[in-house]
């Protein structure tokens, strides 16, 4: 793993116009963690935290300056899904989101890889987001601002992307929208991001 890029405001909430170039920021490969392993909130820094759901592109090849959406589809290694655990009331303390998306633990990250073939259209590929029982996103990959192999392709025209790199493609609106407290995440629950055609990510929260 070399470098995990989030995207902050790819998906619509509400009447939200899409941004005029994509928004990365990077987030602490520290923060990885498999599928199963638990997030540790008790003594916690974060007081506010909230599940993100994701899909996340895997870069398998150097490249650089990707002329089109073909090309940028040929250095994709595979996608998975991620959980974006973001703490949002130390993006309100900061004025970068650096430690809000960096703590440890605050990137779930499995549980399989999917290459590009196998995937099916975007507008068949729904993230789902559960905390316990309760769906708190539901949104196709076909809604994003910017599609997967478009973000590839952009990001490729900004710096060289290597083999390991890792690309979040944002997180949906929450159900209903505007409204994130049913993903608010605390000891003892549970947090689950599902994919279709890709798979599922489980996270125990201690």
């Amino acid at each position: 793993m070399r470098t995990i890029w989030g995207t902050a405001r790819n998906f619509p909430v509400g009447a939200s116009l899409p941004p005029r170039e994509p928004q990365l920021f990077v987030k602490n490969s520290h923060a990885m963690i498999g599928p199963g392993e638990p997030l540790r909130l008790t003594g916690s820094v974060a007081q506010r935290v909230v599940a993100e759901g994701e899909l996340a592109i895997l870069i398998g090849e150097q490249c650089r300056d990707l002329g089109s959406v073909s090309d940028a589809r040929a250095v994709i290694a595979g996608y998975c899904i991620a959980n974006d655990v973001t703490a949002r009331d130390l993006q309100e303390i900061d004025d970068h989101w650096s430690r809000g998306k960096g703590l440890d633990g605050f990137c779930p990250l499995g549980s399989q890889v999917v290459a590009p073939d196998d995937v099916p259209a975007w507008d068949e590929v729904v993230i789902r987001t559960w905390v316990d029982s309760a769906l708190v996103q539901e949104e196709a990959v076909a809604a994003a601002f910017v599609g997967p192999e478009e973000l590839v392709r952009w990001a490729s025209k900004q710096f060289t992307l290597h083999p390991g790199d890792v690309f979040l493609l944002g997180t949906p609106d929450y159900l209903p929208s505007g409204d994130e407290s049913g993903a608010v995440l605390r000891p003892g629950c549970t947090a689950k991001v599902e994919i279709a055609g890709i798979g599922s990510l489980v996270t125990p929260v201690i």
